[in-house]
C-alpha cells in the first residue's frame, strides 16, 4: 500500500478514535531519531530477502493461537514466521522463533527482547500512544525496522499500512512481495487471549468496546489486502486442505 492509498483509511481511523495525529507524527520523528542515534536498525532490504516470494505464516494472538500453533509443528517446511507483538510468547513457549516480530511495544517485552536477542527482526512501530515505550525499548533492542503510520514521509522508517499488529503483519508481507500469506491464531472476533494483553486475569476473555472495536478494523483491512493485494491470504486450515 502506498501512502496516498493509506491516507484516506488513515484518516477515517483517527477520527473515529479520537486520534492525534501531530502524536503519531511526533512518535514516529522519535522513533527515527532514536534509530538515527543507537544505530541499532537493520537495511530494510532485510525484509524483502526474507519474505519476497515466500509462504509467510503470520501468527496472530487470537484464541485460536495454541492450536494453530500445534499445526504448524506439524509442518514439514517453514519458510518464514511473522510474529505479531504478543504472539511471540506463545511461540517461544512452542520452542519456535519467529523471523519478523511486529509491535508497538505493548506485548509481553520480555518475549520480544528474546527472541531479538535470538536473531528476530522488529519492526517497531510508532503511535501517538507508545512514545514513553519507544524510549524504554528502542535502545534494549537490535536488528530493528522502524515503521510509523501518519501518510507523510519520514526517511529511514517505513509506512506500509495497516493498523493493528496482527494486520500490519499481513500488510507488511503483502509489501515486501510474499507469495501467500498463512494467517494462524487471527480471530477477529469478540474475545483476547493472555497474549495480547498480558494483565489479564484469565486465559481468554472478551475484549473492552475499543479493543473490540480495533478487531474489526484489523478484520476489514485483511479483506481489504484479499481484495487490493496481489498474494493469496487464507486460513492455516485452508492451507493444510490445500496441500491434501
Amino acid at each position: 500500500m502506498n501512502l496516498k492509498d493509506w491516507a484516506p483509511i488513515y484518516s477515517k481511523i483517527i477520527e473515529d478514535f479520537k486520534f492525534d495525529q501531530e502524536m503519531d507524527l511526533k512518535s514516529g520523528l522519535l522513533l527515527k531519531d532514536l534509530i538515527d542515534r543507537l544505530k541499532n536498525n537493520v537495511p530494510v532490504e532485510r525484509l524483502r530477502e526474507l519474505i519476497e516470494g515466500k509462504t509467510v505464516y503470520v501468527v496472530g494472538a487470537g484464541p485460536s493461537i495454541k492450536r494453530h500453533i500445534g499445526i504448524l509443528k506439524t509442518l514439514k517446511e517453514i519458510e518464514v514466521i511473522i510474529s505479531a507483538d504478543g504472539a511471540t510468547k506463545a511461540l517461544l513457549e512452542e520452542g519456535i522463533l519467529p523471523d519478523i516480530i511486529v509491535s508497538d511495544l505493548d506485548g509481553d517485552m520480555d518475549s520480544i527482547l528474546e527472541s531479538n536477542r535470538k536473531g528476530s527482526i522488529v519492526v517497531v512501530h510508532a503511535h501517538g500512544d507508545n512514545i514513553d515505550r519507544i524510549k524504554k525499548y528502542l535502545p534494549k533492542l537490535k536488528n530493528v525496522v522502524g515503521s510509523y503510520q501518519v501518510p507523510v514521509q519520514i526517511p529511514g522508517l517505513i509506512n506500509y499500512g495497516g493498523f493493528t499488529d496482527g494486520d500490519r503483519c499481513c500488510f507488511l508481507a503483502e509489501y515486501y512481495g510474499a507469495k501467500r500469506i498463512v494467517l494462524c491464531g487471527m480471530d477477529f472476533g469478540e474475545y483476547i487471549t493472555k497474549y495480547s494483553r498480558p494483565n489479564l486475569r484469565r486465559e481468554v476473555e472478551k475484549g473492552d468496546d475499543i479493543k473490540i472495536k480495533k478487531l474489526r478494523y484489523a478484520k476489514e483491512l485483511v479483506e481489504y489486502l484479499k481484495e487490493h493485494g496481489k498474494c493469496v491470504i487464507l486460513s492455516i486450515e485452508e492451507w493444510i486442505r490445500c496441500q491434501r
